[in-house]
């Protein structure tokens, strides 16, 4: 019996007649029989067990849809007898399968290692791996050097680590980003043989939209809460944006990144004629407000976006659909910005110093110093690049009395984190001058952090 119709056959035994398997239960069952990939899509239906006919004409008109959905490469179906009626459940799963890997351990002593070797099939292309730790931190994991043509190489290590390390492994297609495998790993601890849920009662279903947007957005500012990362402001013109992805995912059945008629989520927002810094997505199908974000949460690479230090704003947009054993099925598009804090410039400027020179090895000079923050303000206020220099054109050309050479430095970033020290010195120098002012930005929006540096070099003695 395959891995696939045993955990249906221990779904079947455990379903509720009416509502919704919960979607930890189906992980777990999925876990537990060593399968990687992400949840199947279910039919469950009860009836005589002693008369199949019965059971296939339930099962029958869900067929079509099911592999519409496109998830045919594996089948499973379980059966249990439950009430002495001659009554039970049948669970009927198919699963899509996109990725091979070697053997993976379901767990690992504390302090080892273990590695393993995966392929993605066509038309995933790029696989991406990515864990979430014990302590909710969420890192990527290098899959080797052959990731162009699909091949992972990585290891998970258990060493300093304990509990369970959630795996995930990404690929893209046309349709943006996809979880091709997502699964844990226990470190130092062999994994639970049993698992306990909140009741349905516990994440009622919605009634309109807008309801379920407002709990999911308490939901995720909780979880960044207690991380102690900010809370993040709803912004309703991004959650516009996200409503309109939502209702073309429910149109078409696809659930994505990528639109072919709307483009990315950064395509999204910049037709809607907003500016952000940044812009992450997150998008799911789901039953329930509470198990939507758990599904969310439970992947490392959807982990990562909300739980993002950088993003200060979030629309999030539900379209309802098809009412399944009750609940109506949700299509949610969750849409991550940045609105960039006002900074103090001095001691922004001091902070790119000592990024660029942590031992002091290479000092500011005053006389580069006023340069570089009059470039800065011209660039901010909104100067052309070629005009900015204009009004220093004097100062610039005494600077040949002192050094042989000044390069500069011109970007532009949301937040001083991201600026790369490497590719800012793009050349020695033996002095610098640091200029940072805050304005608008073509592609960042307002409130970029505008970042002028003049690297200059003293004559050979």
């Amino acid at each position: 019996m395959s891995a696939l119709f045993r955990a249906c056959e221990e779904l079947a035994q455990i379903v509720p007649e009416e509502g919704v398997v919960a979607y930890r239960v189906v992980e777990f069952a999925m876990h537990r029989q060593g399968l990687i990939e992400p949840s199947p899509h279910l039919l469950v239906v009860w009836d005589d067990l002693d008369d199949p006919a019965l059971i296939i004409k339930q099962l029958q008109p869900a067929f079509a849809d099911m592999f519409a959905r496109g998830a045919t490469t594996r089948m499973g179906i379980g059966a249990a007898l439950r009430n002495d009626k001659g009554e039970g459940a049948v669970v009927f799963a198919l699963q899509s399968s996109a990725v091979t890997t070697s053997p993976i351990p379901r767990w690992l002593p504390s302090g080892s290692s273990a590695r393993f070797e995966g392929k993605v099939s066509p038309p995933f292309r790029d696989p991406e791996l990515l864990i979430t730790s014990e302590n909710g931190d969420t890192r990527r994991v290098s899959v080797g050097a052959r990731r162009a043509s699909g091949e992972i190489t990585a290891e998970i290590s258990c060493s300093g680590r304990k509990g369970r390390q959630q795996v995930e492994i990404n690929a893209s297609d046309s349709h943006g980003s996809t979880v091709l495998a997502n699964f844990p790993v226990w470190c130092g601890e062999e994994p639970p043989t049993s698992i306990q849920v909140a009741s349905a009662h516990a994440d009622p279903a919605p009634t309109t939209a807008t309801e379920a947007e407002r709990r999911l957005l308490a939901l995720v500012n909780g979880d960044r809460r207690r991380a102690g990362l900010a809370e993040l402001q709803w912004d309703d013109a991004v959650a516009a944006v996200a409503r309109r992805h939502s209702a073309e995912m429910r149109r078409t059945q696809v659930v994505a990144h990528l639109s072919p008629t709307t483009g990315s989520a950064a395509d999204r927002v910049r037709a809607a004629k907003l500016k952000s810094s940044m812009v992450l997505e997150n998008v799911a199908r789901a039953y329930g407000v509470a198990e939507a974000h758990a599904g969310l949460m439970d992947s490392p690479g959807h982990r990562l976006n909300v739980m993002s230090p950088l993003a200060t704003h979030l629309g999030i947009g539900i379209t309802l659909g098809e009412l399944v054993s009750g609940r109506p099925e949700m299509f949610v598009t969750q849409v991550f910005t940045r609105v960039n804090p006002p900074i103090d410039e001095a001691d922004t400027a001091a902070a790119l110093h000592l990024m660029l020179s942590p031992r002091g090895t290479m000092p500011r000079a005053p006389a580069l110093d006023r340069i570089a923050q009059k470039v800065a303000a011209n660039l901010a206020r909104g100067t052309p690049r070629e005009r900015a220099w204009e009004p220093v054109a004097a100062e610039i050309a005494a600077l040949g009395k002192t050094y042989r050479k000044v390069n500069s430095v011109i970007t532009a970033v949301a937040d001083l984190s991201t600026a790369e020290p490497a590719t800012l010195m793009s050349s020695p120098a033996h002095e610098i001058g640091v200029g940072v002012a805050q304005g608008p930005h073509p592609e960042i929006g307002d409130g970029a952090i505008w970042l002028v540096l003049l690297l200059a070099e003293r004559p050979s003695k």
